[in-house]
């Protein structure tokens, strides 16, 4: 039997021993502290070992077991623990590097405000420099670095990077005294608030990560001013704190994970560094000349159902959801299926991943998840984010499967083909992003497909089409679909001032053509 040592209670280190001791893979997993334990169970094959180790330990461990190989999935700040693997192990066995993607699955939202924290070189401020802005963004090089910048603060801390640089931060009473720390119940982690003389009120003992919501109402609940994460991704929640602050307007000071800001070392021959699951047994595989089974224990499907009607929806889709084993969806989509599945009324990636973790934790086995999705999954939807996040997690495997757009119902209703349309989406746009672009689209005389937000959006475009035809040698008619397969459905053709009298509310597309 193949034998594998793993380093890391994370997320990662956890998913990679229990895959392979699945495949009849016996895995050593060292853990630092009980709580490391605790989150993981023992099996038949996968033995855990507790306690920090230094090199000469680590050596006289491989001596013991010889290893056919040894994973380090530690944290990404654990630099010197990785250091130590590397000097251990280098050259005696074959070693791989898991390294978190923290930039996976970054929000729009936290990756504008990161891009932006990133140009602005906080390290090299002055105090005079950075005086306090509601939701600026910093970054800290160091723990120690990230100390200086608060001191420059005012106001009570939510300090999220665990208990280990706890010393650092608790030096100075006047940071001391303003700190909440948020860390994990273990002992250790508690017992270190202590020794750093943090009073109960100053601790949070929860494990993560944690949405934006739970983020809003500590940041609330707790006065905080300022917010203090690591640069860990999203697994290690950074996403979602980072979102928390900006949606609050309070300071967010990011230390950076060294793994991004160092030299390349991609060349490193003692060291294989992969960030992907899929790279990653791919190189084990090699390794221990052994086929290594990844194969998801949750299969997902991503359903485009059309514009609401059963009757344009594929029998494909259907054939899914009606042997659905859980379903996700908007309420208004759920209402009309009668499958025996579990339902649950959601369609955000932020409340789909956290209960299909949930799932594979409990080990359950799902050979069929469906999530709901109006119109076509590749068509303005929200299938494109979810199918994003899915790719980042183990045991899961997913099928995408398409739908009618509202633009392609919209053409075969009206006799109009699209296929050299312009495609506008006002739906959570800015006036000041879509109009001009409308504008430029109309002066060329091009076809145009636009989806809308309501009544307001259609006066809009119609204003705008309107104007154009007085000022223009051109005369652009309009098409309106209004919920459209719903029997309430009304599809008109008419001349663009006319839908200025429009009143009714709902869901409306339009498409542009010149006669």
């Amino acid at each position: 039997m193949k034998k594998v040592l793993v380093f890391g209670g994370t997320t990662e280190g956890r998913k990679i021993a229990e895959t392979l001791s699945d495949n009849n893979i016996f895995v050593h997993v060292s853990v630092a502290t009980d709580y490391g334990r605790q989150v993981m169970e023992e099996k038949e094959n996968l033995k855990i070992l507790e306690g920090r180790l230094d090199a000469a330990s680590m050596q006289l461990l491989h001596e013991k077991n010889g290893y056919d190989a040894v994973i380090d999935a530690t944290h990404p700040f654990a630099t010197a623990v990785s250091e130590n693997i590397k000097q251990s192990f280098a050259g005696t066995v074959p070693l791989i590097r898991f390294e978190r993607n923290v930039q996976n699955g970054e929000t729009e939202e936290s990756g504008k405000f990161l891009a932006a924290a990133q140009t602005e070189e906080s390290s090299d401020k002055t105090a005079e420099e950075s005086d306090e802005k509601p939701g600026q963004i910093l970054y800290a090089d160091s723990a120690e670095q990230c100390r200086e910048l608060l001191l420059q603060t005012q106001g009570r801390i939510l300090l999220t990077t665990g208990s280990k640089d706890l010393n650092v931060f608790c030096k100075d009473d006047f940071l001391k005294e303003r700190i909440v720390a948020r860390v994990l119940p273990g002992l250790e982690s508690i017992s270190l608030c202590r020794e750093n003389k943090l009073e109960g009120r100053q601790i949070i003992a929860m494990q993560g990560p944690f949405s934006k919501k739970m983020n809003i109402a500590q940041i609330e609940d707790y006065g905080i001013s300022v917010l203090v994460t690591k640069e860990s991704g999203k697994t290690g929640g950074t996403d979602t704190k980072i979102q928390a602050a900006v949606e609050k307007g309070i300071k967010c000071i990011v230390i950076k994970n060294p793994s991004l800001h160092k030299a390349d070392s991609s060349s490193d021959k003692n060291c294989i560094t992969v960030n992907s699951f899929d790279k990653f047994y791919t190189c084990l595989e090699s390794i221990l000349g052994v086929r290594i089974n990844t194969a998801a224990d949750i299969c997902v499907n991503l359903i485009g159902i059309g514009m609401g009607s059963a009757k344009n929806m594929t029998v494909e889709a259907a054939e899914k959801i009606s042997n659905a084993d859980v379903i996700f969806g908007a309420e208004r989509m759920l209402s009309g299926i009668n499958a025996k599945a579990e339902k649950y009324p959601y369609y955000l990636a932020k409340d789909i991943v956290p209960l299909l973790n949930d799932f594979i934790k409990s080990g359950r086995s799902l050979e069929n998840v469906c999530v709901l999705f109006s119109g076509d999954t590749g068509f303005f939807s929200g299938a494109a984010k979810l199918s994003e996040e899915l790719r980042s997690l183990g045991q899961i495997s997913m099928k995408i499967l398409p739908g009618i757009s509202a633009m392609s119902y919209l053409a075969a209703k009206t006799g109009i083909n699209y296929q050299d349309a312009v495609i506008i989406s006002l739906h959570g746009t800015e006036e000041n992003v879509w109009k001009p672009k409308l504008s430029a689209s109309l002066a060329e005389g091009r076809k145009i497909f636009l989806l809308t937000s309501g009544v307001k959006d259609v006066h809009k475009v119609g204003k705008q089409v309107w104007e154009c035809n007085k000022s223009a040698d051109l005369h652009y008619r309009m098409a309106t679909g209004f919920q459209l397969s719903y029997e309430n459905e009304n599809v008109r053709i008419i001349d663009p001032e006319d839908c200025l009298s429009f009143t009714e509310e709902g869901l409306y597309s339009i498409l542009l053509w010149t006669e």
